[in-house]
């Protein structure tokens, strides 16, 4: 087939019907649509191991690039981008693979001709495409979060549930060594029952953005439109592509959303942190030498979340803390003032101790991703640092029994399951218990910062805050004396120029198995968000 001729884009009615065909199962609301793809009919994905698997990936001018180079000894049978300039360097390492800009047109050509889906393209087409793949039975690499929504990552995990073929989610550390030595060390109880996790990370996107107003040039040849699909129709403008469209919204999911999986799978099922009661956030207000930067419809540049756990079978109560963008949690009081917080890692506070590892887990003062090296001399232990010293000076890192895949093996592990037709280590019906997780958290950001009516002079018209954040009339020395609402007009237009005092109070409670929030309808509508109609396959 002619490279050339394969991006061009099809236009008869007929065509364009079957492009939508292609993944209209996929993408239904709930799973009854997915009830009859071809292994349900008795064929089943898997060949022979000496075979090489043909793959096809969508999204390869970014991180794509590293996920076929993980593959590359297999067959790459198919690349697919908006944007060939941007994507050329990863072309040209795959001369065989035929190139497409429109995954439908793709789908259409390409569907038996190969075996498994890498995706590798923003947030918000994530579950549009795995559902696609699946609907096709095809094998599944997918880049994390597994899903924008959660009612998105809900569809997706029942659609795995009852999928045969063989999925893998993106977390490269999951299993490693350095994060087994984690596990395994707070399994051994060391530092009692959990009442406390932390972990923290910089930011790794410009975020505390205001919204680009500036419409500018896409790249030659690249369909804008496509690109945004699902999600709202924005002008184009560089500030989303290249790669930057992380913090925004319309388009992903936050920092914690992009970077909490690659702790969570440390911890996150040892401590059945399944389904938190309630969620609270905090978030940076933005400002420029102009004055507030309005940034509502993109996450803050530092955060603050907090997730509450009743207490579950022999897990106490429980309360999980997440900071990025500098942001840290206090010092416990059993670390040495000769010992420095690590600017990244997780903190496990137990009632008999403290555990601090590194954020992909390990000890936390090596370098990310790295074991002790045969008698290196540590401080603390290969699964961590436990707290207080003295108490633990004859503690002893468990031997290891929990299985490993490290680094070098993450993608050799899925193509080695995928042709035994087996599950890999990481499924993506796992990575959604993460990414859910991950999305309360992001969806609490979005709806304390969600712009609501301010009165009074202030921080603009959003300071990060609405109906979710409580204000309380404070006396001119700023504190507050009384908190009761004014009882007449006369006292409420006096309030409205009275001095303010602003505090976050109010916390968003979690229905998990009703997938709502019980006491704020405006966090239930970032829950489940309507598509673009022409790019719906539910319509």
């Amino acid at each position: 087939m002619d490279k050339s001729a394969a991006s061009k884009p099809t236009k008869s009615p007929q065509d364009k019907i079957s492009r939508r065909a292609a993944i209209a199962t996929g993408v239904a609301a709930g799973v009854t649509a997915m009830v009859a793809p071809r292994f349900a009919l008795g064929q089943t994905a898997p060949q022979a191991s000496s075979q090489k698997l043909r793959i096809a990936c969508i999204g390869v001018g970014g991180v794509g690039q590293d996920y076929v180079a993980g593959c590359k000894d297999e067959e790459i049978v198919a690349l697919c981008d908006l944007d060939y300039e941007y994507s050329a360097a990863a072309f040209k390492l795959y001369p065989g693979a035929r190139l497409y800009k429109d995954f439908r047109q793709m789908f259409d050509k390409e569907e038996k001709n190969f075996d498994a889906l890498i995706v590798a393209t923003p947030d918000h087409w994530h579950s549009h495409l795995v559902l696609a793949g699946l609907a096709m039975n095809k094998h599944i690499y997918c880049a994390k979060p597994i899903t924008r929504t959660i009612a998105e990552e809900r569809r997706v995990k029942a659609a795995c549930l009852v999928s045969k073929v063989t999925t893998k989610a993106s977390i490269q550390d999951s299993c490693t060594s350095p994060a087994r030595a984690t596990t395994e060390l707070l399994l051994s109880g060391a530092i009692g029952p959990v009442r406390e996790v932390h972990f923290w990370t910089g930011t790794h996107s410009p975020s505390g953005l205001a919204r680009p107003t500036e419409a500018q040039t896409p790249p030659v040849g690249m369909d804008w439109d496509q690109w945004c699909g699902p999600s709202p129709a924005r002008p184009y403008n560089k500030i989303y592509h290249y790669g930057s469209w992380r913090p925004w919204w319309d388009f992903g999911t936050g920092n914690v959303g992009d970077v909490a999986c690659h702790a969570l799978h440390i911890f996150h099922d040892e401590l059945d942190m399944g389904a938190p009661d309630w969620i609270a956030a905090d978030a940076s207000q933005s400002f420029s030498p102009a004055g507030v930067v309005e940034n509502s419809e993109c996450a803050s540049v530092a955060n603050f979340l907090q997730w509450h756990f009743p207490a579950r079978g022999k897990h106490p109560e429980m309360m999980a803390y997440f900071y990025d963008g500098g942001l840290q949690p206090p010092r416990p009081l059993a670390m040495p003032p000769d010992m420095g917080m690590p600017g990244r890692g997780i903190m496990f506070v137990g009632q008999d101790g403290v555990l601090v590892s590194a954020f992909y887990g390990g000890n936390p003062w090596l370098p990310d991703h790295t074991s002790p090296r045969p008698g290196q001399t540590l401080r603390g232990l290969p699964g961590g640092q436990l707290l207080p010293e003295s108490k633990f000076k004859n503690f002893k890192q468990p031997e290891p029994y929990l299985a490993r895949c490290e680094r070098p093996d993450h993608y050799a592990d899925w193509i080695r399951n995928c042709k035994a037709g087996k599950k890999s280590i990481t499924p993506i019906e796992y990575a959604c218990g993460l990414t859910e997780f991950a999305l309360l958290g992001t969806l609490a950001e979005r709806r304390y910062s969600t712009p609501g009516v301010r009165s009074g002079a202030g921080y603009g018209q959003n300071s990060r805050s609405d109906s979710a954040v409580v204000s309380i009339p404070a006396s001119s020395d700023g504190h507050v004396h009384s908190a009761a609402p004014p009882v007449d007009s006369v006292a409420a237009a006096a309030a409205l120029n009275a001095p303010r005092y602003w505090r976050s109070s109010k916390v968003l409670m979690w229905d998990a198995q009703a997938m709502r929030f019980t006491n704020d309808d405006v966090a239930n509508g970032y829950v489940d968000m309507p598509y673009r109609k022409e790019w719906d396959y539910k319509v």
